[in-house]
């Protein structure tokens, strides 16, 4: 698994003081089962920079996320592939206690972007995914219809507060 971590001297190191980077990485299964509705991620890549400014001691890093979630259909529970495409800017001080609250405090002095990754991605789940050709269930007497059935079938329908107005006929 790689990490995505560099400490303070590491990035005072580089050129302009900043490093690229572009890993294909791998997620925990312990940090998987803490998301009920993300089952299996693939094919995560990630790419970016992170920049170390000297005068303000914070790191920028710019992520860039992509790859494919698998999560539950909400209908049948069968797994369904999403791919995802995500960005973001997070901020890291080598200070103790940041008085910014979207600035994360590092640890040790090193810059781990692994956590901030995965939150980006549990930030992409879908609320609700349909598999495609899903058979919806039904027993006796009850029935799950998708919306365009449940939209056609109310066109039809007569409001019950007018139906008597059915009946009536004018008479000259």
């Amino acid at each position: 698994m790689i990490s995505l971590k560099w400490t303070k001297s590491e990035l005072l190191q580089a050129e302009n003081n900043t490093i690229e980077f572009d890993e294909m990485i791998e997620f925990n299964e312990a940090d998987l089962k803490k998301v009920s509705h993300l089952r299996k991620l693939k094919d995560v890549e990630v790419s970016g920079d992170i920049h170390y400014d000297v005068s303000t001691e914070l790191a920028i890093a710019n992520i860039h996320v992509r790859g494919i979630m698998v999560v539950p259909c909400s209908i049948s529970l069968e797994d369904v592939e999403v791919e995802f495409d995500t960005s973001s800017s997070e901020v890291y001080s080598f200070e103790k206690n940041p008085q910014d609250v979207d600035v994360h405090e590092t640890k040790k002095d090193t810059v781990e972007l692994y956590p901030a990754i995965f939150q980006l991605i549990v930030m992409e789940i879908p609320y609700k995914v349909v598999k495609e050709g899903v058979k919806y269930p039904k027993g006796k007497g009850w029935e799950v219809v998708s919306e365009e059935e449940f939209n056609s079938s109310k066109k039809d329908e007569i409001d019950p507060r007018l139906a008597k107005l059915k009946d009536f006929k004018i008479e000259e």
